[in-house]
């Protein structure tokens, strides 16, 4: 028999994942608070997209059935993709990038206002670390909040969005002599590191060993970013859901603009080829361990 392909374990995975969003999380933010931030948070959090990052916990802690042992596991998910959704339309002000679209549909500032999506992102990121302390067992609740505060935060996620913006619109000249290490550093911090938290945080609810789980999301992430600039250059618009050739448009430093499109590909296939590697190194059940390995591929075949 064959086994199913990671997009047929994604696909299975988020169609579950969405109702339980529906069902337990956006009833508790309704009752929460007012209209005015519940509606654009709705708004963004049910926006679709791949959920690859939830998907990443529940992959991580060996793809648990339904019950107790899968329900901090859906927590933790939706603690992780509440953070990443913050993460999107705050990008998408007219202070970062500025965009118009997001999954196909206007941006949240375009559909509400700019300080209603200020808002629905400052809920949605502490709304991430109360799903933990609300889901999640308290032997694990430490660890939780320490890796997803660092993929998410200082050291993570907000010094990668620093050093983008920081780095926009400068020549190659004024970048110095070696622009792929910026660029590596920009994005093991934007994309890599809540993508490695993704797979360290299904590690900690399973008490598996974590370092191995962390340095294959590292290496997935930035694998991501790669596809993700790539196909900005030759992605099909109506597929990607919003405008391609936005960032050379913004002037951002970009794989395919510092080592054109043939070496991007290559840089690709390479980093396809350590996320696979790293894959068989993970303590996990045989069946997981084969969607890891399964993942870089799927991941590149994006932008191809």
């Amino acid at each position: 028999m064959s086994q199913p392909a990671p997009d047929q374990h994604i696909l299975q995975f988020s169609t579950g994942f969405d109702v339980f969003l529906r069902s337990r999380v956006l009833p508790l933010i309704q009752a929460e608070t007012v209209p005015a931030v519940f509606e654009p948070v709705a708004y963004s959090l049910t926006a679709g997209g791949k959920r690859l990052r939830p998907f990443l916990v529940y992959l991580s802690a060996g793809m648990p059935e339904s019950g107790p042992v899968a329900d901090p596991v859906l927590f933790a998910g939706a603690a992780i993709e509440c953070l990443h959704t913050y993460s999107l339309i705050h990008d998408d002000l007219p202070a970062m990038d500025n965009a118009a679209l997001r999954r196909g549909r206007p941006s949240c500032h375009r559909a509400y206002s700019e300080w209603a999506a200020i808002l629905a992102g400052d809920a949605l990121n502490t709304l991430a670390f109360e799903l933990l302390a609300r889901g999640c067992p308290e032997s694990h609740l430490g660890d939780l909040v320490r890796v997803l505060a660092r993929g998410g935060g200082l050291a993570g996620m907000i010094a990668g969005q620093a050093l983008d913006l920081t780095f926009e619109k400068q020549s190659k000249a004024s970048v110095g002599d070696s622009p792929g290490g910026i660029l590596d550093e920009i994005h093991n911090r934007k994309t890599a590191a809540l993508i490695a938290a993704a797979c360290e945080m299904g590690a900690v609810l399973q008490d598996r060993p974590r370092t191995a789980f962390a340095a294959y999301g590292q290496t997935l992430g930035l694998l991501f970013q790669v596809a993700d600039d790539l196909l900005d250059v030759v992605g099909d618009e109506t597929a990607l859901g919003k405008k391609t050739g936005a960032d050379a448009a913004a002037g951002k430093l970009t794989y395919p603009g510092v080592y054109g499109i043939d070496r991007t590909r290559a840089r690709m296939a390479e980093l396809c080829a350590q996320a696979e590697q790293l894959a068989l190194a993970l303590d996990i059940d045989p069946e997981s361990r084969r969607v890891f390995a399964s993942l870089p591929a799927f991941v590149a075949e994006r932008a191809q």
